[in-house]
């Protein structure tokens, strides 16, 4: 697929959109990272009375501009600076999508789970692999927990909690009845 082309039905500032079966982040200056959406529980706006649980106050922004991806046990917010209303479209449109909506019992193929640029996000026993990057899978929860980015060899960064996603949805298939 041209993704050059796709990323003008993104939105304007954030770069978010949702191109089926894929939630679509192309931020500025990175490759395009495309999340299969079949292998999220649920996506969701943060409820205004709902706290970051990062902790960090530094960036005050409405929380119901944030989109919350549910996989497994883990839970990773995505700012979406368009407003309220762009966050609220891009649910609308990727919910359908989820595990939740379809009744699927298992993710789809995790190998295409999550891909930034032409490189899959893989999980390989301890490891993730982006393309032919590997970090520790404890090192990308470290990075993750600070909020921080894998820096990646072309200069590009992908946010860590999305890593983990992965990993995530490896744990919660593989501990799913049978």
């Amino acid at each position: 697929m041209d993704w050059a082309h796709e990323r003008t039905r993104l939105l304007p500032k954030s770069g978010v959109g949702v191109v089926p079966p894929w939630l679509v982040i192309a931020p500025p200056g990175n490759p395009v990272i495309r999340l299969d959406l079949r292998a999220l529980d649920q996506i969701r706006i943060r409820p205004a009375d709902e706290p970051d649980e990062t902790g960090d106050d530094s960036e005050q922004h409405d929380p119901l501009c944030d989109v919350i991806l549910l996989c497994g046990d883990l839970e990773i917010a995505i700012y979406v600076a368009d407003g309220p209303e762009a966050a609220e479209r891009v649910v609308q449109e990727a919910a359908p999508l989820t595990r939740e909506a379809t009744g699927l019992a298992a993710a789809a193929d995790l190998s295409q789970l999550l891909i930034i640029g032409n490189d899959a996000v893989l999980q390989r026993g301890d490891y993730i692999q982006v393309g032919k990057v590997t970090f520790r899978t404890s090192e990308v929860r470290d990075y993750a927990l600070q909020g921080a980015n894998l820096p990646l060899p072309d200069g590009s960064l992908l946010q860590a909690a999305m890593a983990l996603l992965v990993v995530a949805a490896a744990g919660r298939d593989a501990a799913a009845p049978k």
